[in-house]
């Protein structure tokens, strides 16, 4: 329900002080919310240009493709020892990572 227009005009005048201080404040709170998601779409953007950008590297395509036929011609006993050695990869690879920083 919305509230009668007082009569007395200090009464109108803080109440229009009021609701264009609301206005302005609402306005603000949009433009932050636009830019917000504006920033993380751009994230997205730049994150998922940079993996298009790895996916389409011939070498990295050309690693992917032996990784996929070797993994594809190993039989079950391989694959294990597969896993395990991309595994001990992966922690020396995360550890180096951390010494260099």
């Amino acid at each position: 329900m919305i509230p009668r227009i007082p009569a007395d005009p200090a009464q109108r005048s803080e109440r229009k002080a009021n609701l264009l201080l609301a206005s302005e404040l609402m306005r603000g709170q949009a433009a932050l919310s636009v830019d917000d998601v504006g920033q993380r779409a751009d994230t997205w953007v730049r994150r998922i240009l940079s993996w298009r950008d790895l996916l389409s590297n011939p070498i990295v395509l050309a690693a992917a493709g032996s990784g996929a036929a070797f993994f594809a011609g190993a039989g079950p006993d391989r694959r294990g020892k597969l896993w395990r050695g991309l595994r001990w990869a992966w922690l020396a690879y995360k550890v180096w990572g951390r010494r260099k920083r």
